[in-house]
């Protein structure tokens, strides 16, 4: 009986390494195709997603509205074209979210301080139950099919966290905040490997700390890499991308990176592609 093959790592930091990262413009959205529930507002931003089966799925969010609405759209990941939408949700921030293969779900983090997590079906895009997780503050999750653990964030990465496949704290230890030039960074979602966490963070620059105005060239976006078995950090990756970084999936051999466009009224996605030297 052959074992499985060692996983490894999305990025060999042992390594020099390049990061590229290239605007698909073929996945670009507006709020115009995504007013699909009749109401008077619009899903105009983009909070978590996540890649499933060869689509890409974005919740989008209603800004302006109490509570908050999201509707989750679904994307081909070869053409941007989108094939379909979810109902209407109540899920808080939608901040970020993760496909479970095993389960064939996809699993939505509120973000706020109820640590609600909906879990709806893959092919439908309906609801099956929401899970209260152990923790503080849960904003951001994804999913390790290798290792079968959940993995997530808290707000301002103060804490990480490590769950089982049935959402049982396993571990968690001691993140940070990266400090900005007003204010702190702000974190965005997670991706893993089930060897490290990817963190997404981002700063709008000196405006937008001001006056919530954001000037594309002030903007800086990393992933924060933290070791899940030690607990300790690695490295600070640029992604050189000048927009607010919203979600972040690992497809053959690439991130793709889910953005607010400039304006803060659709979605802009970034293929990042990272070579080692």
């Amino acid at each position: 009986m052959k074992s499985n093959p060692t996983p490894k790592p999305f990025i060999d930091f042992s390594k020099k390494y390049t990061v590229c990262s290239t605007l698909r413009e073929e996945f670009s959205l507006t709020p115009s195709p995504m007013s699909v529930t009749g109401g008077d507002y619009r899903y105009q931003h983009v909070q978590g997603g996540c890649e499933a089966k060869g689509y890409l799925y974005t919740c989008m969010h209603t800004p302006y509205t109490t509570p908050n609405k999201c509707c989750i759209i679904k994307q081909d990941f070869r053409t941007g074209e989108v094939v379909g939408h979810s109902r209407e949700f109540e899920f808080g921030h939608a901040n970020d979210a993760t496909f479970n293969p095993d389960e064939n779900t996809i699993v939505v983090s509120f973000c706020d301080h109820t640590n609600q997590n909906a879990i709806l079906d893959a092919d439908t895009l309906s609801l099956k139950e929401i899970k209260v997780l152990e923790g503080d503050c849960l904003c951001n999750i994804d999913y390790d099919p290798e290792r079968q653990i959940y993995v997530c964030v808290d707000y301002q990465c103060r804490f990480i966290y490590v769950y089982d496949k049935e959402f049982r704290l396993i571990k968690s230890f001691e993140g940070f905040m990266s400090q900005g030039v007003l204010r702190e960074f702000v974190m965005q979602g997670v991706v893993t490997d089930g060897i490290y966490a990817y963190v997404l963070e981002w700063h709008g620059g000196e405006r937008w700390a001001r006056e919530n105005i954001t000037e594309s060239k002030d903007v800086k976006t990393h992933f924060l890499v933290f070791d899940l078995k030690t607990g300790k950090y690695v490295d600070t990756v640029d992604l050189g991308i000048r927009r607010e970084i919203e979600y972040a999936v690992y497809r053959n051999g690439r991130f793709y990176v889910g953005c607010n466009n400039i304006r803060w009224n659709g979605l802009e996605l970034y293929e990042v592609e990272i070579t080692a030297q």
